[in-house]
């Protein structure tokens, strides 16, 4: 009993500190670590908005006109192609205007089939980038060209210097 009590009254308590802790959790909060499976789900379901999360500001306004100049134009080339088919299937097949205007129909289709390849392309690399800018977030290595120009003024004129790095 005289140990069980002497281990209360005497013992050492070991107290954390509060304020400490607080500081990791609050550091911990303030460096902001993307996550690449959701910046690439974010920019999949709206263009540029992976770009946005993973803090790449002038990445995600080129993605977000790039995708919409593609469905814009894939819009109008499939609004003219189906008023160039709606006209046709008015006209006589054996008059002049017929084949005329299916040639016209089907240039409007291609084109419309192209912008649509584009938008799939750009949406594409829209997620790659997105998935990589995230995934590169903290990566502060700098490369090392191995190549250097210099261009500078001389009394002269100008001095040009190259350096190889081995």
């Amino acid at each position: 009993m005289f140990f069980l009590l002497a281990g209360f009254i005497w013992g050492q308590s070991v107290q954390r500190e509060p304020a400490a802790e607080q500081d990791t959790v609050a550091s911990k909060k303030a460096q902001f670590e993307p996550d690449p499976t959701v910046a690439a789900l974010l920019s999949a379901a709206i263009p540029g908005a992976g770009q946005i999360y993973a803090r790449k500001w002038w990445h995600a306004p080129i993605f977000i006109a790039g995708e919409a100049y593609c469905l814009w134009r894939a819009y109008e080339f499939g609004h003219q192609a189906d008023s160039l088919w709606d006209l046709r299937s008015q006209l006589d097949p054996e008059g002049e205007q017929y084949a005329a205007v299916g040639e016209q129909f089907s240039n409007a289709a291609q084109n419309r089939n192209s912008f649509l390849w584009l938008f799939a392309g750009a949406k594409f690399l829209d997620i790659v980038d997105a998935y990589v800018c995230a995934h590169l977030y903290n990566f502060e290595e700098k490369v090392n060209v191995p190549l250097e120009v210099k261009l500078e003024p001389a009394a002269e004129g100008f001095k040009f210097a190259l350096a190889i790095k081995f």
